[in-house]
């Protein structure tokens, strides 16, 4: 009897030494170098996290709704109501009933289904105490309309910002690494408040520096500041969309000599109210407060659809003129800024970039011009368009449009001597003459067949020539008697095959040359050509 007993507490003791404590639990496809590591190792901890029982934890495999709610634990409310498809008996029953899931459903729970991040930050903005008026740009709030609080939460504490700071992939799924670290990252105490101009892409920032073209040297520091005089100049070439200012449509008059009094005359004084501005005031270092009123009056200016703006808001200091106010309450409103920023902090190219990055997405930088007549205005139809917002360079280009085919980009020029980049401002301060020579070849067309043909122009496709300057436009068919092909609607040059039938409602790019230098505004189509078909 005694050695019965004597072996029974010898091999408790040996099956105590052997157990593997949850901590300390190891899975085969995780290794400790992992980046998620240390993050799935407090979820096994907890006991929210056991793996696969194939021994494996598959750090990339795509993390289900049930799964997800078992890793972040039991919540503090259970649910009255079964869901129809999840039975008691399930493995994540319990998590499930407590998992405080949003009521969007009906009955139904989906366990199998992906879940999206923009769930997943709304489940971990609930266990966080589900904070209410958390500030994020609505450029970013806008990616998750079911719940703002939520995504501007998780974007504001740094929990999710995706790869470039912009794009949160709200839709998109998680991985189970994925998933373990933000539930872990979550759990920090005070996170640091994140800034959206700090959380942008410095690539993507640089790109639309380098587009809007506001300033001499256009080269991007993200900590320089600027002076108002500076500010007002770089506010007026993004409105007008003029490197070379002509100050066209402003009624003003300089009150004191200086390199910018022309631009504080106008965007100061006549577009902002600052009447006393002057000579000090032109080189003293810009605000915020200014800068936002100042790039919000031009976007609102130039918007070719019509920006709303309304009823001022209350609580500005006093030294806030009344359209100041009006175009930080526009700003406020559109979710660019939330007053709560110190307005008369010093104001950097970071922010200014930020800023207008904002304003590009809400109405678009970049205007192109059609060859179609409005029948009110009597002028050319301009729309508006927003950049293209990523971290690979612009290459040859100043700007890239995101409503643009790949094609567009990715074909090249042919015999291109000056790229687009070059060209640009050019391209865009002489834009008459160019649409001249496209009405000119839209009339043309309609005398030799009939069809009635719609080019539009972008300034940022154009490229300079031996013999003059190539445009890629996009040309829509408006209607036509039958069907042609596009050499029998289009001077084509020799050897471009344009056997492309066309016909009502056909649309499509294409490279159409000038044949000729700018001597003087008076150009005409008779030596213009298509010279590269995009497919």
């Amino acid at each position: 009897m005694k050695k019965v007993l004597v072996f029974t507490l010898l091999l408790t003791m040996i099956l105590s030494m052997l157990a593997v404590p949850a901590s300390a639990l190891s899975f085969s496809d995780l290794a400790e170098e992992h980046w998620a590591y240390a993050n799935v190792q407090a979820l096994v901890e907890e006991g929210t996290v056991s793996g696969y029982e194939d021994g494996t934890f598959r750090p990339n495999g795509t993390v289900t709704r049930a799964e997800f709610v078992k890793m972040i634990g039991e919540g503090p409310v259970m649910r009255e109501r079964d869901y129809d498809d999840v039975a008691s008996n399930h493995w994540a029953y319990t998590y499930v009933m407590k998992s405080g899931m949003p009521e969007r459903t009906g009955n139904l729970f989906y366990p199998n289904q992906a879940i999206t991040r923009g769930l997943a930050a709304e489940l971990l903005w609930k266990r966080n105490g589900a904070e209410q008026g958390v500030f994020a740009p609505a450029i970013i709030t806008s990616q998750y309309s079911q719940n703002t609080d939520a995504i501007a939460w998780a974007y504001a504490t740094g929990l999710m910002k995706g790869d470039d700071g912009i794009n949160l992939r709200a839709e998109g799924t998680l991985s189970r690494a994925e998933a373990a670290a933000l539930i872990i990252r979550a759990r920090r105490e005070n996170p640091e408040k994140q800034s959206f101009a700090s959380s942008v892409s410095p690539k993507i920032m640089e790109n639309v520096f380098k587009a809007l073209s506001m300033f001499d040297d256009n080269q991007y520091d993200p900590g320089k500041t600027v002076t108002n005089g500076e500010l007002a100049r770089a506010a007026l070439r993004v409105g007008s969309e003029e490197f070379n200012l002509s100050y066209a449509g402003y009624a003003f008059s300089t009150k004191f000599e200086h390199p910018y009094a022309k631009e504080i005359a106008v965007v100061f004084e006549t577009c902002l109210g600052k009447t006393d501005a002057d000579a000090a005031f032109a080189d003293k270092t810009a605000t915020f407060g200014d800068a936002v009123a100042a790039l919000s009056y031009q976007f609102i200016a130039k918007s070719h659809k019509g920006l709303a703006y309304g009823a001022t808001t209350d609580g500005l200091p006093a030294s806030v003129t009344n359209m100041m106010n009006v175009c930080l309450t526009f700003a406020k409103k559109n979710g660019i800024i939330s007053l709560h920023e110190d307005l008369n902090a010093p104001i950097t190219l970071q922010e200014i970039t930020a800023i207008c990055l904002q304003l590009d997405q809400l109405n678009g930088s970049q205007t192109d011009i059609s060859t179609d007549i409005h029948p009110i205005a009597g002028r050319n139809i301009m729309k508006d368009h927003a950049l293209l917002m990523t971290e690979m360079p612009y290459g040859d280009y100043r700007a890239m449009l995101k409503d643009m085919p790949y094609a567009v980009y990715d074909t090249p020029f042919v015999n291109c001597k000056t790229v687009p980049d070059v060209c640009y401002d050019f391209a865009r301060e002489y834009n008459t003459i160019f649409v001249g020579i496209l009405s000119a070849m839209k009339q043309t067309a309609k005398e030799k067949t009939g069809a009635e043909v719609r080019f539009t122009y972008y300034p940022s496709l154009v490229c300079a020539t031996e013999e003059g300057y190539t445009m890629r436009i996009k040309y829509d068919i408006v209607s036509l008697n039958g069907e042609k092909t596009i050499g029998e609607v289009f001077p084509v040059k020799e050897g471009v095959d344009a056997s492309r039938v066309l016909s009502t409602g056909s649309t499509g790019f294409m490279d159409v040359a000038t044949g000729q230098n700018f001597s003087s505004i008076q150009v005409s189509d008779e030596t213009v050509y298509v010279e590269q078909i995009l497919r």
